[in-house]
C-alpha cells in the first residue's frame, strides 16, 4: 500500500466528522455529497483538500487541524463539493476532447475561480485558505469554469508559456479519475503526488458509482430549491435544470399498452372472491320465511401491472444518460401511477444483472455492469426472470446494441437517451428524452 495516501485514523474521523457537521450547518443542501465521499488522508498533498470525479476526497487532516479553524476546513469541505456538483471533472474531459489538449493547472484555477464565484451568490464565505479567485485572475465574476479557462489559456499563449501545457499526456491517464479538483491544486509536484499514489485508491477508497454521483447531485439540487429557492442566483438556475421534469408524455406513451394489458373495466375494477366484499354479507330469506345462509359478497380489486426498465449500462452510456434514464424511470412511476414495488430496473450490458424492485434502497444510486452490450440478451431474459410476462418493458438505452429480429411476446417500448442514436427496430416503437415520440 502507498506510503502517502491511506485511511483516517479514528482521531482523524472524529476530526473530520466536527469538520463535516460545520459544513453542512453552512450549507445544508451538500449534506448528500458530504456523506456519500470517501475521505483518503494525504499526508503532505501540498494542499488543504481535493477531490476526483468519484466523490474520492484527499485531505491533509493533521495538517488542517493544526493550522486552521473548524470553520476554515468545512469551508473546504462545502469548496469541494461544489466542483461534483457543477461536474467540472466532466467538464474537463469535454474541453480536453474538444481542444485536444487541456492543462491541468490553468484548469484548476478556472474551476476554483468558477467555484468561489458561486459560493459568493450562495451567501457563503469562500475558503479563507483559497487564493484563486476571479479578481486575483484579473477576471471578471460569474463566469463558467470553460470561460475562465479559455481566457487563461490564451494568455498562456500570448506570454509562450508552453510548459503549462507539458502534462497533457499525463492528464489523460489521469482523467479516469485521479485528476483532482481543489484548493489551489496548482503545483505540478501535486499531480505527480497523486499519480503515484493512484494505484492504491482502490483499496483505500472505493470509487463511487457513476450513478451513485448522480443520484447525490439530483438531491443536492433539489434540496437546494427548498433552502434557497430561486433566490440563489447562478446555483438556484443550475438546481432548476438538474431537477427538470421529465418532457416524456408517459401517460400518453404508456397508458395503452397497460389498459390493453389488463383489458380495464369502467374505473379499472374487477370482482373477485379470492378476497370479501368491504360491505355487509347479505343474508338471503328462505320462502318459508325463516333466515337463510349469508351470501358473500366478492370483493374488488385493481389490476397492478409490472413494468420492466432494462437498463443499459454499458461503457457507451455517459453519466448523463445514465442521470437521465433514473430521472424517467421515476417519472414512469409516478405520472402512470404504478407502484414502485411493480417497477423494476434490470441492468444489461453484455450480461444480465439481477432484477431490482424501485422500491429497494438505492436502486437508481447504483448500475450494474460497464462493458459491452446486446439487448437481446436482455429481452431473451424477461421470460426467466419473470414468472409471467410483464405488461410493458421499457428498454433504456443510447442506441449501440443489437435487437432481436421479431418481436417478444410481450410489448416493448424504446427510450433513447439525449446523446443516443435511436436504432430500434420497425417492430418496436420509440420515444427520446426530448419527449417526441418515434
Amino acid at each position: 500500500m502507498s506510503a502517502h495516501a491511506r485511511k483516517l485514523t479514528t482521531g482523524q474521523e472524529d476530526r473530520l466528522s466536527i469538520w463535516r457537521a460545520i459544513a453542512e450547518k453552512q450549507a445544508p443542501y451538500t449534506a448528500a455529497l458530504l456523506y456519500a465521499a470517501r475521505y483518503v488522508a494525504v499526508p503532505g498533498i501540498e494542499t488543504l483538500g481535493a477531490v476526483d470525479g468519484r466523490l474520492r476526497v484527499f485531505l491533509d487532516v493533521d495538517l488542517m487541524a493544526d493550522q486552521y479553524r473548524d470553520e476554515d476546513s468545512a469551508q473546504v469541505l462545502v469548496h469541494l463539493m461544489y466542483h461534483v456538483m457543477f461536474d467540472h471533472h466532466g467538464l474537463a474531459v469535454s474541453k480536453r476532447d474538444a481542444d485536444g489538449a487541456l492543462s491541468p493547472d490553468l484548469w484548476r484555477m478556472a474551476a476554483d475561480a468558477a467555484v468561489n464565484d458561486d459560493l459568493e451568490d450562495a451567501g457563503l464565505v469562500f475558503p479563507s485558505t483559497v487564493s484563486t479567485t476571479a479578481e486575483k485572475i484579473d477576471m471578471d465574476r460569474g463566469l463558467s469554469a470553460v470561460e475562465y479557462y479559455d481566457d487563461l489559456v490564451s494568455r498562456a499563449r500570448e506570454a509562450d508559456m508552453e510548459g503549462l501545457f507539458s502534462l497533457d499526456g499525463m492528464a489523460g491517464d489521469l482523467f479516469d479519475g485521479a485528476l483532482a479538483l481543489g484548493t489551489d491544486l496548482a503545483d505540478r509536484a501535486s499531480i505527480e503526488f497523486l499519480a503515484r499514489t493512484w494505484e492504491d485508491l482502490d483499496l483505500i477508497a472505493p470509487p463511487a458509482e457513476d450513478f451513485e454521483v448522480v443520484a447525490a447531485v439530483q438531491h443536492v439540487a433539489e434540496e437546494v430549491l427548498k433552502d434557497k429557492g430561486t433566490d440563489a442566483g447562478r446555483l438556484a438556475r443550475w438546481a432548476e435544470e438538474v431537477t427538470a421534469p421529465s418532457m416524456i408524455p408517459w401517460q400518453t406513451v404508456i397508458g395503452g399498452y397497460l389498459r390493453r394489458a389488463v383489458r380495464r373495466k369502467p374505473k379499472g375494477m374487477f370482482k373477485t372472491y379470492s378476497r370479501a366484499s368491504r360491505r355487509q354479507p347479505v343474508r338471503v330469506r328462505m320462502p318459508d320465511g325463516s333466515a337463510g345462509r349469508k351470501i358473500i359478497l366478492p370483493g374488488t380489486f385493481r389490476p397492478d401491472p409490472t413494468i420492466v426498465v432494462i437498463r443499459d449500462t454499458s461503457g457507451s452510456m455517459s453519466d448523463t444518460e445514465l442521470g437521465e434514464t433514473g430521472r424517467e424511470i421515476t417519472e414512469i412511476a409516478q405520472r402512470c401511477g404504478v407502484h414502485e414495488d411493480r417497477v423494476f430496473v434490470l441492468d444489461v450490458d453484455s450480461a444480465v444483472y439481477k432484477a431490482r424492485a424501485l422500491s429497494e434502497k438505492d436502486v437508481l444510486r447504483s448500475a450494474s455492469g460497464g462493458g459491452g452490450t446486446d439487448m437481446r440478451l436482455g429481452l431473451a431474459a424477461i421470460d426467466e426472470v419473470f414468472d409471467k410476462d410483464p405488461e410493458l418493458v421499457i428498454v433504456a438505452t443510447d442506441g449501440g446494441t443489437d435487437w432481436p429480429e421479431t418481436a417478444p411476446a410481450f410489448p416493448v417500448v424504446g427510450l433513447i437517451t439525449s446523446d443516443g442514436t435511436d436504432t430500434t427496430p420497425d417492430w418496436m416503437p420509440s420515444v427520446s428524452v426530448t419527449g417526441v415520440p418515434a
